[in-house]
């Protein structure tokens, strides 16, 4: 952010910037304070599902954008983020896939290409780590060809057989993996880095946006690979978006120049620099390509942002929608510690996941 707002500044000497930083997490609760307080920001940049839940809030103010500078950018980022009345609640930046992160000296060979290959992997000793949060497991169903029962299941539309015993596949693999020795199941995010870092893991899913903190423990030792799929197909990531979404209270001049940095993000030159300097980030202007043949990092990014295309419907119905993040929070647990079997767990899931009557 200090690089792109100097860059901004060459342009409007006369703006002034300040950058305040607030964990992710405490965002929500600290925004209507600092509005009341006649602090609230004027951009915030955020994530994409924190930034729909401060527009269900009223906390930020959505936008409408011209047409050539949203012509520049991918569809499906735009409509992660489209309100219902066409406006966009904020303005993709920059996008983060989702990756495998290992350790070259465990994984000479390099990452599993298929969720077979973690399981053999495991049971020859290779410590793998994944994490309880459904978000962090969608990229799961892909390989196990689940991904179009669950979103059936998810709009209440009746499933074929066929379609239970994709979900029965799906959850009997999360099961059977729960079981194997070296395999174990996290809550956060941060407890699978750290694992990782220390060297008590071999293989984790990750974000991009870990890469460096990662590189710093590890070195050379870190690989990076996309993630694996299986028989049924490649894998399903979910990418998070970055975004610049606008504060509800700004004045309109605050409100131009708010804009105008919005519109300079998106600047393929910006685009290009911001995923040059980071090596952790993809650019969201569709004109711009990464540098592949310079990484294989950014090469498996790539590869990951490919195949997030196939998870797009999953992520609109199932990633923001509140009640289906309840439903599978719970079957998950019971399925990953065993107290459900996959069978049953499947009719529990396709109860909860009703949406409720009219």
């Amino acid at each position: 952010m200090e690089r792109f707002s100097k860059a901004f500044r060459a342009l409007h000497p006369g703006v002034s910037i300040q950058l305040v930083a607030f964990p992710e997490a405490e965002l929500v609760a600290q925004l209507p304070r600092r509005q009341q307080a006649g602090l609230g920001p004027d951009l915030l940049l955020i994530n994409a599902a924190t930034a729909m839940r401060l527009q269900r809030q009223g906390q930020v103010h959505p936008l409408s954008m011209p047409a050539e500078t949203l012509n520049q950018l991918e569809p499906e980022t735009l409509a992660r983020l489209r309100l219902p009345d066409g406006r966009l609640a904020a303005l993709p930046v920059a996008q983060q896939p989702e990756l495998a992160c290992f350790n070259h000296q465990r994984l000479p060979e390099g990452s599993p290409t298929d969720l077979a290959g973690i399981l053999r992997r495991s049971s020859e000793g290779v410590r793998f780590d994944l994490s309880i949060d459904p978000h962090q497991l969608f990229w799961t169903l892909g390989g196990l060809g689940a991904g179009d029962a669950l979103l059936k299941a998810s709009r209440g539309t009746p499933l074929s057989d066929a379609e239970r015993r994709q979900l029965v596949l799906w959850l009997g693999w999360l099961q059977n993996a729960s079981f194997q020795q070296h395999i174990t199941f996290f809550a956060t995010q941060d407890e699978l880095l750290h694992g990782l870092r220390r060297g008590q893991l071999d293989w984790i899913s990750c974000r991009s946006s870990s890469i460096s903190r990662l590189e710093k423990q590890l070195g050379a030792d870190l690989g990076v690979a996309a993630l694996p799929g299986g028989a049924q197909g490649a894998a399903t990531p979910v990418n998070r978006l970055r975004v610049l979404a606008f504060g509800a209270n700004s004045s309109p001049g605050q409100r131009r120049i708010a804009m105008e940095m919005a519109r300079f993000s998106v600047n393929p030159l910006v685009q290009r620099n911001l995923t040059l300097e980071s090596q952790d980030l993809l650019p969201v202007n569709r004109f711009v390509p990464a540098p592949i043949a310079s990484s294989t990092v950014l090469k498996s990014m790539v590869l990951s942002a490919e195949q997030a295309l196939a998870a797009h419907p999953l992520v609109l119905a199932l990633v923001a929608n509140p009640a289906v993040d309840q439903a599978l929070s719970a079957v998950l647990a019971k399925v990953i510690f065993g107290d459900q079997d996959p069978r049953g767990a499947v009719d529990t899931l396709i109860h909860d996941l009703q949406p409720p009557p009219r």
